[in-house]
Order: C-alpha cells, then sequence, then structure tokens
C-alpha cells in the first residue's frame, strides 16, 4: 500500500466532525492496514518424510559382556511400534517373547527369562517401527549386543522363492543349524534366524564362523521346528560357509571424477531356496452332504490313489445298491443310489474305506462311518400342484450344449443323472454344406470317469457348420427316465481365430518338459522339448502367455514338489523372461536360451507388481 493513500486519508479523517463518520472510516483504515500485512497463513514448513533416527542406547550396539534384562533405544522423535509380536525377531530364538513398548522417543525391550551366556543376540525389528506423526517406516532396522567377550559379526543372505511359480515369499523364517544332521530341522532349535521381507530378502546377522545347514519354515506353531504336515520348508543343499572377501567398486565424486573404494562384502550373500510343502497332507474326508435323495457327494481333501471302497453300515454284504462317478482329480466322489428303499429312507448309514498314510508315510487303511441325512427343504418338490395346472412330463435332458466350438475341444453331452443306455441308431451328426445337411459318421464315447458325458468324436473341420440330433429315448438314466428329442447347431471357430507360437530352445536337455500357461498361470499346452528344440503350439486364443520349462527329473510328466526325508529338492522352473502375446491369425517366433534365465530380472517384471505367492 502506498504512502500516499494513507496520508490522504488521515487528512480526510482529521477534517470530519462527525464521530460515527471518523469510528468508521477508522475501522476501515485498520482492516486495510491488516489485509496489506497479511498476505498468507504462516506454513509448518516441508513434509517429514524422514524415519526415525537411533540417538542413543543402553546398552549401546554391539556391547560385550550384557548381564541386564531390559534395553532402552532413544531416538529423535516420539516413535510407534506396530505388529511387533508378528515382525519382531530375536536370533537366537528365546523361549519367552521380550515385552517390547514404545515411550515417546524411546524403545523399552525387556527381556522375560535369562539369555545364554556367551552368545550374540540379534533384535530385529523388520519395519515395525515408525515416527508417531507422519509414519515413516524405519526399514529393517536390528540391534545385537553381546552376552560375552565377542559379537560374532559374519552373515549369511539371500532369496526365499515359492518353488511353484517362482514368486518372492515374505514373513518366512530362514534357519541355520550348527547341527548338520537332517534331525536338526525337525527337532532342534536353530542357533541363529531371520525373516523374510516382502521382496523374500533375508539376512541372518552375527553369525560366528563354522560350517551350517541353512532352512526356510513358515513356522505354523511358532516352535522353529518343522513338524507340521503342512508347514512349506526348503532347505539349500550345500552347507553354508559364511565368510568375509574384500572387494573395489568406483565411486562417483564429481561430475567429471570418480574414485575405487574398497569394501567388505560378507558371503553367501545371494542364495536361492525355494519353499515348498511336501505331499504329505493327512488323507482325509472334508466334506459331505445329500442334495436330493439319490444323490450323496463325498469330497476328500486330497487325490484318493486307490478307489474307496463303499458299503451299507447296517448291511455290509448289500449288493448292487449304487454306483459311483470320480471327479477327474480323484477328490471328490458321487455316489447314485439305485435301491429304491435306500432312496425313500432319510437316513442312510455308510461306512467309507480309504488309504491314507500314517506317521511313518506308509499306506494303512482308514474307516469313516457316518449317516447320510436327506433334509428335505422347503420349494418345487413341497408346493403343491394347482389343479388346472398340467402335470409337467420328466424328460433326461443334457446340462448344456455348446454352439461354438474350439478346434481343439469336444462336442460333449453332460446328462444330471447317469446313462444307463443308449441307441446309437437314433443318434445323428450332419455336416451344414451350403446349407444342406450332410451326414457324418461319428464316434459315440462315454467318458470312463464321468458317467454322465458322452463325447461326439469327429474331425472337425475349422470353420465347419454341424447339426447334433438325437431323437427321443435315445438316452435312458439308470433311474428309467428317457431323454426327449435333443437338436443343436454348432459351429466350430475357424484357423484364423487362432494365433501360432513356435519356440526355439538353445541347448535343451532330455529331461526338460515345455508348458504354455495363461495369465492365470492355468495350464494351457505341454509337450517334452525335442532334441532340436524346435517346438510350436497351434490354436492358440489371442491373448497373453507365460512359457515355462521344467526340468522333469523322474520323467513322469507332472512337476513334482520337494520331500525333504528323500533330500529331493522339488523340479526346477526356468520363465520366459516376460509374457508372450499372441494375436489371432499370428505367427510369433520364440527364441530362447533357458541358461540365461535370470530369476531376479523376472520376479522384477512379473511378481512384484502383484505381490503374487501362492500357499
Amino acid at each position: 500500500m502506498k504512502e500516499g493513500f494513507l496520508h490522504t486519508k488521515v487528512i480526510h479523517l482529521l477534517k470530519l466532525r462527525n464521530w460515527v463518520d471518523i469510528t468508521i472510516l477508522l475501522s476501515f483504515l485498520i482492516f486495510l492496514a491488516w489485509g496489506c500485512a497479511s498476505t498468507g497463513y504462516p506454513t509448518g514448513g516441508p513434509k517429514d518424510v524422514d524415519p526415525p533416527v537411533v540417538l542413543r542406547s543402553n546398552p549401546p550396539a554391539n556391547s560385550l559382556n550384557f548381564k541386564g534384562k531390559e534395553i532402552v533405544i532413544s531416538f529423535n522423535e516420539i516413535i510407534q511400534v506396530k505388529d511387533i509380536f508378528q515382525k519382531l525377531v530375536v536370533s537366537p530364538p528365546v523361549n519367552k517373547r521380550p515385552v517390547v513398548t514404545a515411550r515417546g522417543r524411546e524403545l523399552v525391550i525387556r527381556f522375560e527369562e535369562d539369555l545364554q551366556p556367551n552368545t550374540t543376540y540379534t533384535l530385529d525389528f523388520a519395519d515395525a517401527i515408525s515416527d508417531n506423526n507422519e509414519g515413516n517406516v524405519l526399514q529393517d532396522f536390528r540391534f545385537s549386543f553381546s552376552t560375552g567377550m565377542v559379537v560374532d559379526s559374519l552373515s549369511v543372505s539371500g532369496f526365499l522363492f515359492d518353488a511353484t511359480n517362482l514368486a518372492p515369499v515374505a514373513g518366512a523364517l530362514i534357519m541355520i543349524h550348527k547341527n548338520q544332521a537332517d534331525s536338526a530341522f525337525k527337532t532342534q532349535v536353530p542357533i541363529r534366524l531371520a525373516k523374510t521381507n516382502q521382496d523374500g530378502g533375508f539376512s541372518v546377522q552375527n553369525v560366528a564362523p563354522g560350517e551350517y545347514r541353512l532352512y526356510a519354515l513358515e513356522d505354523a506353531n511358532r516352535n522353529y521346528i518343522y513338524d507340521q504336515p503342512g508347514e512349506r520348508i526348503a532347505w539349500h543343499s550345500d552347507l553354508v560357509i559364511p565368510s568375509i572377501e574384500y572387494r573395489q567398486r568406483i565411486d562417483s565424486i564429481g561430475p567429471d571424477s570418480s574414485m575405487v573404494v574398497n569394501y567388505r562384502a560378507f558371503l553367501p550373500d545371494s542364495l536361492q531356496v525355494f519353499l515348498f510343502q511336501e505331499d504329505n497332507a493327512p488323507q482325509y474326508l472334508k466334506d459331505n452332504k445329500r442334495p436330493s435323495r439319490n444323490r450323496i457327494d463325498f469330497v476328500f481333501n486330497r487325490p484318493n490313489k486307490i478307489p474307496v471302497d463303499f458299503s451299507l453300515a447296517r448291511e455290509p454284504s448289500a449288493k448292487n445298491w449304487f454306483i459311483h462317478e470320480r471327479s477327474l482329480e480323484q477328490d471328490s466322489i458321487t455316489v447314485w443310489l439305485t435301491d429304491s428303499l435306500h432312496i425313500k429312507s432319510d437316513s442312510l448309514f455308510m461306512s467309507l474305506r480309504y488309504q491314507v498314510l500314517d506317521s511313518l508315510k506308509q499306506p494303512v487303511f482308514k474307516t469313516d462311518t457316518l449317516n447320510a441325512f436327506f433334509f428335505q427343504r422347503g420349494g418345487e418338490e413341497s408346493r403343491p400342484r394347482r389343479r388346472d395346472q398340467p402335470k409337467e412330463i420328466s424328460t433326461l435332458k443334457p446340462v448344456s450344449l455348446k454352439r461354438t466350438l474350439e478346434i481343439l475341444s469336444d462336442f460333449d453331452l453332460v446328462f444330471p443323472t447317469p446313462v444307463n443306455q443308449y441307441d446309437l441308431s437314433k443318434i445323428q451328426l450332419f455336416q451344414v454344406v451350403d446349407t444342406v445337411q450332410v451326414p457324418v459318421e461319428f464316434a459315440l464315447i462315454r467318458d470312463s470317469v464321468r458317467l454322465r458325458r458322452f463325447i461326439i468324436d469327429y474331425p472337425w473341420e475349422p470353420g465347419g457348420k454341424y447339426e447334433f440330433l438325437a431323437d427321443s429315448a435315445a438316452f435312458t438314466d439308470i433311474y428309467g427316465l428317457t431323454s426327449s428329442t435333443i437338436k443343436q447347431s454348432f459351429g466350430v471357430k475357424t484357423i484364423d481365430s487362432y494365433g501360432i507360437i513356435y519356440v526355439d530352445i538353445a541347448n535343451p536337455q532330455p529331461n526338460w518338459i515345455i508348458q504354455v500357461l495363461n495369465q492365470q498361470e492355468k495350464l494351457v499346452r505341454q509337450s517334452k522339448i525335442p532334441r532340436n528344440g524346435k517346438i510350436g503350439f497351434q490354436f492358440l486364443r489371442p491373448g497373453d502367455y507365460f512359457l515355462r520349462i521344467f526340468e522333469d527329473a523322474n520323467e513322469n510328466g507332472i512337476w513334482d514338489t520337494g520331500d525333504f526325508d528323500k533330500g529331493q529338492q522339488p523340479e526346477r522352473l526356468m520363465y520366459f523372461p516376460e509374457s508372450v502375446n499372441i494375436r489371432a491369425n499370428w505367427d510369433r517366433i520364440v527364441p530362447w536360451n533357458p541358461a540365461a534365465f535370470d530369476i531376479h530380472d523376472f520376479v522384477k517384471r512379473n511378481r512384484k507388481k502383484t505381490g503374487q505367492q501362492r500357499r
């Protein structure tokens, strides 16, 4: 505001004789002066983005001969701790977890037991500590001390991956054992341990010189021992020998200059271990239900290796009272009752005899007895029919019929109940050529596992048009219900609806199998790699795919998990570094050298973005 303007207003004020006008003008001038002086509100400065900083501790870090029960660490600002029970790792393990509290700017750790003599302890807080205001996290904070005269200073580092898909595994325990016997993993608490971070990385700190066995464990019961069949595990096949190596690196000290810097590297620093679950989960009946009077469903937690034996608990010698069908995975069974007396009974006591593994992993048989009870629920069955409503005649109808057929898929019929017989003379297949129906010969194949499914076997012509026709009573189920006329027109996709992947693999090994996976990593195709390494996959739908190779060590055609007692690691996986896009009517040639596979590059491209972790 200019001084001349204020001077003029003051002179005008002195000339006024009306005190009301003087009061109003004074108020105006005060407001105007305040507005000119106040150009904005004061700010609190830039946002705090720095994590807390340790100022001091009692005892000091890496101190010797610690005999107390309490540690106090002071920071430069008020702190908070989150999920400390899950995140804090004490190495070596203690029987009672220490009590950890945040008191303003201090972190207080109090031990609830006597510590081991002549031992180096490491407290790994991971990301549990942050400042109170902005929540800035102090990442990978560790505090070490010794109850003896020496602080062990070596370390062992690396990464933990999921053996089934190479995703990094977070939150698993990494353990090292001085006892090199395999039994130590199942019977003894480790001497040092750490926990993997979000990238699957780990660093076991304050390790003494020596030779160790390294293991990984998802410790379900928090006892640091592999004693639960559902726990996922991993181990490094070779002995781990920590050491120090002096290396050099080039550091920039200016825009146009650099210098060579010597530094200490703690080895090993890049171990790779692969977490898996052994195929030893105990077999048990997971669920059973009776959705209708004539049907009983049984679901097991895992596939049955041999057929399940069914019998009536009150009539163990009864014969021909049911038929059954299995799922493709052999983990569920549907029993169809065929005896009318059993169908009408609300309660049916049954015995199931199936194979399980005992504590020594030897096959034995177990028998479960249960009551297959049918509960009549409200609905169409219980509602009375109106007198003027015509009675509906029940017929056997397929559950669904396809209108569009993939070139490599089947045209099939799936009925709601098992079919007892069929009349092939009443079933026809036509190829439609220029609107003319031309009868063709085909084979009708009954699915050997799913008794309700029939496959129309015919070499479908890409782009072809077809019509399926089954006259009434062509199919009859086990209850005497016959089918009505079944008629379905459908077409087969054209070749130009698909793409092709040609893969050229460098230096293939005899036991390598290549797989094509969709974006959900479900298996689409699989083939053994020929000697020349050249292989093609036709008729792939447009989309993105993953290519994967696994070393089929036992040559059984499937990927196998590990077995700790046999010293068998899970079969090795190698992925093509990035997804492969397939477009309709396009060929894609993919040169691939699996020997150059970099697991860290693959994880960075395909795993970290989604945080993918399989259990």
